[in-house]
């Protein structure tokens, strides 16, 4: 019969061998600890179930052990890899993830920073998408530390929070690529303009001339907003020869509804995203993409946000970019088999 006893912490000391002092330091991530041993109490801690009194741990040293993510979509294919190496990084720490949706709207991001004494949370990463004018005055304005991924948007170096950018150039590298396969017909199909504004700046940048027919701006970022694209651009007189896409997923309903339609990809029409997700490895033909880093850029988030909430003196703020790869694959180029999945890196 199984028992319904709750574990305690003198049952995860009795098992890994140790104090309970030596546990509550792995815990709580304090000092005079061996890399070794707090491994084995966190791997005990897991496979017993013990959940730690995080109220009476939060009076005494007055920390909740959690800390929020605010993440504009779930949906969208790279929020679960960034969302997953941000949990990763706080669990190794000790700490506990809230995950809040904003849907990139505006006033949903200014809302997590007002509401961040309700969430009893020790700190906060957030990726803010609509940036509007208040949200660097609030993050200022915060009791608590906050890290800052940024989707690309220029962000002031005045701003109280470390920052881990995501790639700025990410639009260049897919235009560039298409030009130089001899593509000249090049669409955009994207979401509202005013989102990640930067990736369509990168499609006007590098064209002399932007023909209006060629630009779709779709409601998201969504498989369903890249196979409304695809309809459209098959509605014209003249279709493009290639489709610079806002993401993955957009790129992905583009190839999804261009195959339906017998238009042949990438023969007829290029194909290129930006994220670099599982899905564009898996579809057919693979999507060729501009990798983000999106795993690493949201494990440094955490790490530097960990970081400042247990060393609150700490001086200074962090500024990181990532840069970008084109990964290319077989929806822009016709692929040697021999390649491997991934294709071939290009700068």
């Amino acid at each position: 019969m199984t028992s319904n006893r709750k574990v305690t912490i003198e049952d995860v000391a009795r098992q890994a061998g140790v104090g309970i002092a030596t546990v509550s330091r792995a815990l709580n991530n304090s000092k005079g600890i061996s890399a070794k041993t707090k491994h084995k109490i966190l791997q005990v801690v897991e496979e017993m179930g013990f959940t730690p009194n995080t109220a009476a741990q939060s009076l005494k040293i007055g920390q909740t052990r959690q800390i929020a993510l605010a993440v504009p979509d779930i949906r969208n294919a790279i929020i679960p890899d960034i969302a997953w190496s941000v949990e990763q990084a706080a669990k190794q720490h000790g700490y506990r993830v809230v995950q809040i949706n904003t849907l990139g709207n505006a006033r949903l991001e200014l809302e997590v920073l007002q509401e961040l004494d309700k969430l009893h949370v020790d700190g906060l990463v957030i990726m803010p998408l609509a940036y509007p004018e208040q949200l660097e005055p609030m993050i200022n304005q915060t009791n608590i530390p906050v890290s800052v991924i940024n989707y690309g948007k220029k962000m002031s170096e005045d701003l109280q929070a470390d920052i881990v950018g995501m790639a700025r150039q990410e639009g260049k590298l897919v235009m560039d690529h298409l030009l130089q396969i001899g593509r000249s017909r090049i669409a955009y199909a994207g979401a509202p303009k005013h989102k990640i504004e930067e990736r369509y700046l990168a499609y006007e940048q590098a064209i002399s001339h932007v023909e209006p027919s060629l630009v779709y701006f779709g409601e998201d970022f969504s498989f369903e907003a890249g196979r409304q694209a695809a309809n459209y651009f098959y509605s014209l007189k003249l279709m493009p020869d290639a489709i610079y896409a806002v993401n993955d997923m957009v790129a992905i309903g583009i190839v999804n509804r261009l195959k339906e339609l017998g238009v042949r990809v990438p023969e007829d029409v290029a194909v290129a995203g930006i994220d670099n997700n599982l899905w564009a490895t898996v579809t057919t033909p693979q999507i060729t993409s501009v990798s983000i880093m999106g795993s690493e850029v949201g494990r440094l988030a955490a790490e530097l946000l960990l970081k400042r909430i247990q060393s609150p003196n700490t001086s200074g703020y962090e500024r990181v970019e990532f840069e970008p790869r084109l990964i290319v694959r077989e929806s822009s180029v016709k692929m040697n088999p021999y390649a491997g999945v991934e294709g071939a890196f290009q700068k």
